[in-house]
């Protein structure tokens, strides 16, 4: 069994040969911390990553420098960001000002070939061995990058009209990239849409079920038919809505933050039979401040837990930040192919 079928085989929730390993970010310098001279492509190959995937969203649209002393710049979505020292920009200002902004808005372009340079670079190496991921977008983060998150929580209950044009452009948007990212070779689309904070999701159920589900569902369905495995990732505790989440017929859910009070054994037990679970290795305490022995141990916890039955793949639980220690990166990578192999723990079936 190779990589690539190895990750299929456990998004498909039946059982591999090893539980397979997944990251949706590592930072560069914590991927240089480990392996100084090392791409991003040697370093998945080195330590035996099943799937691969390009950077996030915000990498692939261009940037137009406003001031570089402050970091500040604008995206071709004509949002401000600002750079720090985490690999993703903030959003500090969106352009949509109001419901008039919106009619005459224009998305960046989706069959721009900027946005495809580390795919084809990804598909070049890994065709066949790997499972080729992207990173996009569903339908809650453009539209809070475009308007301000703040301003289009509270347009759920002020400007609900404006929400649904936005939620259209941005879904419009995404299943056209995807077209062409399938095209190009991309098997996998991971959604990085964040509903939650640790507390909860951002928005009641019922908001989230009228203004986000269906285009959430609508990507999905996209993604199916162009026969591609889709991951859903959001941080938080998101038990509120879990089941509507579950329900859009994703393949995957990530990353289960145990911080937040996601517990990957209890969602495996009541949505198992439905999705694939992902994640669950503390990015906070564990990775960033403990020990390498204490990464092992909870390592081997985690599998044990979540891995009996198949259906798991093993990933931090949430992304691999700046302030992630290597020492306990590279722990976590080895200790999970030393006690994630099915057959030497009984875990068959």
């Amino acid at each position: 069994m190779n990589n690539r079928e190895r990750a299929i085989r456990a998004l498909e929730r039946e059982t591999p040969d090893m539980v397979p390993i997944f990251e949706l970010h590592i930072d560069e310098v914590v991927r240089r911390g480990i392996c100084s001279r090392c791409s991003y492509e040697d370093f998945v190959e080195q330590y035996d990553f099943d799937i691969v995937m390009t950077g996030t969203p915000s990498d692939n649209y261009r940037m137009k420098i406003l001031d570089r002393n402050t970091k500040t710049y604008r995206d071709e979505w004509g949002v401000v960001r600002q750079f720090s020292d985490q690999a993703v920009p903030f959003p500090m200002e969106g352009p949509i000002k109001s419901t008039r902004d919106v009619d005459t808005y224009k998305p960046p372009d989706p069959h721009d070939t900027y946005r495809f340079k580390s795919l084809v670079r990804l598909v070049k190496r890994f065709r066949g061995k790997r499972l080729i991921g992207m990173h996009v977008h569903d339908a809650f983060s453009y539209p809070s990058y475009l308007r301000g998150m703040d301003t289009l929580l509270m347009d759920l209950i002020d400007n609900p009209g404006l929400v649904h044009r936005l939620v259209e452009v941005s879904v419009d948007h995404s299943v056209k990239l995807m077209k062409r990212a399938a095209e190009l070779g991309a098997e996998l689309f991971v959604f990085g849409d964040d509903y939650a904070g640790t507390k909860g999701p951002f928005m009641s159920p019922d908001h989230f079920r009228e203004f986000f589900l269906p285009g959430m569902q609508e990507v999905v369905r996209a993604a199916k038919e162009m026969n591609a495995y889709v991951i859903k990732h959001t941080d938080g505790n998101i038990g509120r809505i879990l089941d509507m989440i579950v329900g859009t017929g994703i393949d995957g859910l990530h990353p289960l933050d145990p911080e937040a009070g996601m517990d990957i054994a209890a969602v495996k037990e009541a949505y198992g039979g439905r999705v694939c679970v992902i994640g669950n290795i503390d990015t906070g305490r564990l990775l960033s401040e403990s020990t390498p022995s204490d990464v092992e141990k909870d390592v081997r916890r985690i599998i044990e837990r979540a891995a009996p039955g198949g259906g798991y793949i093993i990933s931090s639980a949430n992304s691999i930040h700046v302030k992630v220690r290597p020492e306990n990166y590279e722990t976590m990578l080895r200790a999970a192919r030393r006690y994630g192999n099915y057959a030497h723990l009984g875990y068959q079936g």
